[in-house]
């Protein structure tokens, strides 16, 4: 591009606005699905070439390596080099080693990335029985908060942190013995690249000014899951200079439970006087029923942001449905998917959250039974896995034997060796490494030679971007964070679930954050589920995070089409303009849910059903179940048949506002139905008389 305003072009006015501020701080407040990567890669490159910017003395901050690579990557097709694109670890860990013999003498100490054996060892040295997984989450969190073990009981009854009920005193302790256990060791962890690279930089003032001579332009992503610690880090390597560009969303701050502070994204125009604010609202992942469901999450949350959909007539739907109970919530979801599937919807386009591990047990199951590809999302790195590890060895090895071999070639071998076949196996270990055996056969027919296999596998495992797995992704709300699918079931979503264990204020705010993450995944599709009985005992309503989409109390076999209701009544969510509110056919009141306004009256007054079409209709409804192996609530709920039978649609348009005649519907069974309507032979009826 030899004229910088090209780097421009395809931008919206928010994000041109974002690109081309480079005077002192700014914040760029980025909404799911905004184009936060290409407004921040296209500033960059317009700041370089236009001068505002040096390229050998900016730092772009990541918190993975693989949006380090894609944030360079970018810039590159841009023409921009010389850029360091990197995580905080990495940064602070090029100065930690490039500084450490002058300020510390001798060889770096060893990095380990395992801490399982140190926790081990702190636990024995301390005395006590704390599980290693929550020593090592404790850990992080007081260092991230910047507590010293000494501090931590304090520090956590302060915040009212329960860690699962263990007494805090214990934890302190064993958090003690761990950095005797590291010191006797001579290794340090990844925390401490942080903790030594701020010592060595407040107590050298030659080191300081020598890195800030170095870097002076820096930008942060993801800036709302910035800890005090890497505030710390920054704010050393920043001095009094004002170049930060920050981008992120206070809506999407869900980490706080792993030490990171959401108070840093809503303070920053108070910490940086004069701070430029540009807000991102334009979503291009969601369709505008999305879009509209997510405003009214986001309602509940300070600072968020009010999305608006790109202009592109993009499809959607989202739907609220409750179930009996939560092995009926599993069937249910599976049976939809499985109709999806059947319909041409790619599998691997589909993803089921939820707010626990434990919630992926029944799903999984449901899913297996029909014969439906699934993998679930565990906390573990795929590229640690040991079957991972042993694949990638053993092509390597293949290589060796014939460097001419194809990827194809070699993966056959690697398969046989290791007797991975096309179909899942049972027991959970033997699926898990199924599934990641299947993942990585999933990238080599993308690719030609062996050699490039081995590399892409390389690139992929430094980027910690593990392949998308050969079907439904079944992961935690939290880990859905960054991702994107076609269609997302929410299961899961009543009182007790979500919000899960909330204490206090702060952690409330964090899961209604974490529901907006979730809602703000698909692209088309959102299904909202609960199971309205099981543990605990007694009957559940549906989440309060979300009673402001879907009313307490709806029918267990209810299909609420909320597209049309989760605007403010009476105004019109795509053009943003007043119309006038659906009314009653019968007492004339205005009708406020989607249900009422499929059947054309509130759900107090009369219907006047034509029995013969609803005979019909439920008949119908029970045979498309049986042909498709689905329950009858998975083909059409009873309130549809019911809105069917009460306003006998004439055409598509007509029974597209029946509730649940979702897009998939209508193009599966429309013309079924309207045939039906057509053949009772029955005008439209008179309302009943009051």
């Amino acid at each position: 591009m030899s004229d910088p305003a090209e780097i421009l072009n395809g931008l919206n006015p928010e994000q041109r606005e974002a690109a081309t501020a480079h005077d002192g701080p700014v914040l760029i407040v980025a909404g799911p699905g905004s184009g936060k990567t290409r407004t921040v890669t296209r500033r960059l490159a317009y700041g370089v070439r236009t001068g505002a910017i040096e390229s050998h003395r900016a730092m772009a901050l990541t918190f993975t390596a693989r949006a380090a690579g894609e944030v360079g990557g970018r810039l590159a097709a841009l023409g921009v080099t010389g850029v360091a694109a990197r995580t905080f670890h990495a940064a602070a860990l090029r100065q930690l080693r490039h500084f450490w013999g002058e300020v510390i003498g001798g060889e770096p100490a060893r990095l380990v990335g395992d801490r399982s054996v140190l926790l081990g060892q702190a636990i024995k040295r301390a005395g006590t029985d704390i599980p290693p997984e929550l020593l090592g989450e404790e850990l992080d969190w007081a260092r991230a908060r910047c507590i010293d073990p000494a501090d931590y009981a304090a520090a956590a009854a302060g915040m009212q942190r329960d860690p699962v009920s263990i007494d805090p005193g214990s934890i302190a302790q064993a958090m003690s013995a761990y950095e005797e256990a590291k010191s006797a060791a001579g290794v340090i962890d990844f925390a401490d690249v942080l903790l030594i690279t701020i010592g060595m930089l407040q107590s050298r003032s030659d080191v300081r000014e020598s890195v800030r001579r170095q870097y002076r332009w820096f930008t942060v992503d993801e800036y709302q899951d910035v800890s005090p610690l890497q505030q710390r880090l920054l704010d050393l390597w920043l001095g009094d200079r004002g170049q930060l560009c920050a981008v992120g969303d206070p809506a999407q701050a869900i980490y706080g439970f792993a030490g990171a502070d959401a108070t840093l994204i809503a303070s920053f125009p108070q910490r940086y006087p004069g701070a430029t604010v540009v807000r991102l609202p334009t979503t291009y992942r969601c369709a505008p029923q999305i879009v509209e469901v997510a405003n009214t999450v986001g309602a509940g949350i300070p600072r968020a942001t009010q999305l608006r959909p790109d202009t592109s007539d993009r499809a959607g739907s989202v739907q609220v449905l409750q179930y009996p109970s939560d092995a009926a919530e599993a069937a249910g979801v599976a049976a939809e998917i499985e109709v999806l599937g059947a319909g041409g919807h790619d599998y691997r386009e589909m993803a089921v959250l939820f707010r626990t591990n434990a919630q992926a047990r029944p799903v999984g199951e449901a899913l297996r039974a029909r014969g439906i590809p699934y993998a679930v999302y565990g906390s573990e790195r795929f590229f640690d896995r040991a079957e991972v590890r042993e694949a990638i060895t053993r092509i390597r090895g293949e290589l060796r034997t014939g460097p001419a071999k194809s990827a194809a070639e070699c993966w056959q071998e690697v398969a046989t060796a290791m007797a991975h076949g096309s179909e899942p196996v049972d027991g959970a270990a033997g699926r898990k490494r199924w599934e990641s055996l299947a993942a990585l056969a999933g990238l080599v027919p993308q690719i030609g030679t062996g050699a490039e296999l081995v590399a892409e596998l390389e690139r992929r495992g430094a980027d910690r971007d593990p392949p998308r797995p050969p079907g439904v992704s079944l992961l935690t709300l939290h880990s859905a964070k960054g991702l994107e699918w076609d269609t997302v079931f929410l299961i899961g979503a009543w009182d007790g679930m979500l919000p899960l264990s909330a204490v206090n204020a702060e952690e409330l705010e964090e899961e209604r954050r974490l529901v907006y993450v979730g809602v703000t995944r698909p692209r088309h599709r959102l299904m909202i589920t609960w199971g309205a009985a099981g543990r605990p005992a007694g009957r559940r309503r549906i989440s309060p995070l979300l009673d402001r989409i879907a009313p307490v109390g709806t029918p267990a076999d209810a299909v609420l089409d909320l597209s049309d209701r989760v605007t403010p009544a009476g105004m019109d969510s795509r053009a943003g303009e007043q119309r006038p509110p659906a009314r009653c056919r019968v007492c004339g009141s205005a009708l406020v849910t989607g249900i009422e306004r499929g059947l054309g009256r509130c759900r107090s007054c009369p219907g006047n059903a034509d029995e013969l079409l609803l005979a019909q209709l439920e008949q119908w409804r029970r045979l498309t179940a049986i042909a498709l192996g689905v329950p009858s609530y998975a083909v059409l709920s009873s309130t549809a048949l019911q809105g069917i039978s009460e306003t006998l649609p004439q055409d598509a348009a007509a029974l597209a506002q029946i509730p649940g005649m979702n897009t998939d519907r209508m193009t599966r069974y429309a013309d079924d139905l309207l045939g039906m309507v057509q053949a009772v032979g029955t005008q439209t009826p008179e309302p009943p008389s009051r």
